[in-house]
């Protein structure tokens, strides 16, 4: 069992604050050792309330946090071959694949959120910084911060945390959300387009499940199954007010990157499969199409790359 740090002294709540802000709980309690607390003395409300939602709305589900193995040993048996036929450090060390791969890696990643730049538009941004004209500045901001995103992923010392959460969100919410709400666990509710799932909304309740969600990731032994699981399950925790499916298929990358394997690199021709499969894992809780997309992609640079090294 790892030493836990000791909390320091507090001057004010704001100092508090700011704290939890940038470390991880996990780092200073053991929450294997959470007891559920009553508070006897509190008195009900005199004010009735009642919500109405249609039957069909789905709240988080605390269960689906758990894990249950998503790869067969037959699809490991290929992604491990995948990982043989391209060593993690040939592709790192090779600029032009690092250049076109991590091309593909933002664009793709901003087609999936409804960015509207074309390919050319994308590349002309990325390597000469001129933008599009008649294109949001939100559209452009999110093409950059996915490029930087990318560099960090290449030069990061490889802790999978809550604080490393939190600093790829950083890097990928600048400029398009409130400040004061880059990098925090949000506060308030949020729904999700497209699904009748309501995600929790309650930040110490959310704290705790991101808490959960990082133990039970680093019990986990098989390297996909680990990236895929922390991906689905960022998505699904909707930990930040926005910006979360770009911070969840970050890290699912650095997941693998932190294993000795190449990262997962979507391709144009898989978003509607992405969509369709983070949909299903926040409806129903499976992985069967976020597990095939993973799939796919991993074929589609093996093949790509097979004809050149």
């Amino acid at each position: 069992m790892k030493k836990l740090k000791k909390i320091p002294a507090f001057k004010n709540e704001q100092e508090e604050k700011i704290f939890w802000e940038t470390h991880d709980t996990a780092e200073y309690f053991d929450i294997s050792k959470a007891k559920k607390a009553t508070f006897p003395n509190l008195k009900k409300t005199t004010k009735t309330i009642s919500i109405r939602l249609p039957s069909e709305m789905m709240n988080y589900n605390f269960d689906q946090i758990e894990y249950v193995p998503i790869f067969s040993d037959d699809e490991i048996a290929l992604l491990d071959k995948i990982n043989q036929a391209i060593p993690l450090d040939a592709f790192l060390q090779n600029k032009n694949f690092i250049e076109k791969f991590g091309f593909d890696f933002v664009y793709t990643s901003a087609k999936i959120e409804g960015n509207t730049y074309t390919k050319a538009e994308a590349l002309t941004l990325i390597e000469y910084g001129k933008t599009a004209g008649g294109k949001n500045f939100s559209d452009a901001k999110m093409l950059l911060n996915l490029q930087k995103a990318f560099m960090f992923l290449l030069q990061d010392d490889c802790t999978i945390n809550k604080f490393k959460i939190r600093t790829i969100h950083q890097i990928l919410a600048d400029e398009l959300i409130d400040d004061k709400e880059i990098g925090i666990v949000r506060n308030r509710g949020v729904l999700i387009k497209g699904s009748d799932y309501i995600p929790l909304h309650d930040p110490i309740t959310i704290e705790g499940e991101m808490d959960r969600v990082l133990n039970i990731y680093h019990t986990i032994q098989n390297p996909y199954d680990k990236a895929l699981y922390l991906h689905n399950n960022l998505a699904y925790l909707q930990y930040f007010s926005d910006v979360n499916k770009r911070t969840a298929r970050t890290m699912l990358s650095l997941s693998l990157l932190c294993d000795k394997k190449l990262p997962l690199i979507p391709q144009e021709e898989f978003i509607v499969l992405y969509i369709d499969g983070i949909l299903e894992y926040y409806e129903n809780g499976t992985s069967t199409k976020l597990k095939e997309f993973f799939i796919k992609n991993y074929k589609k640079i093996y093949h790509m790359i097979g004809g050149v090294l």
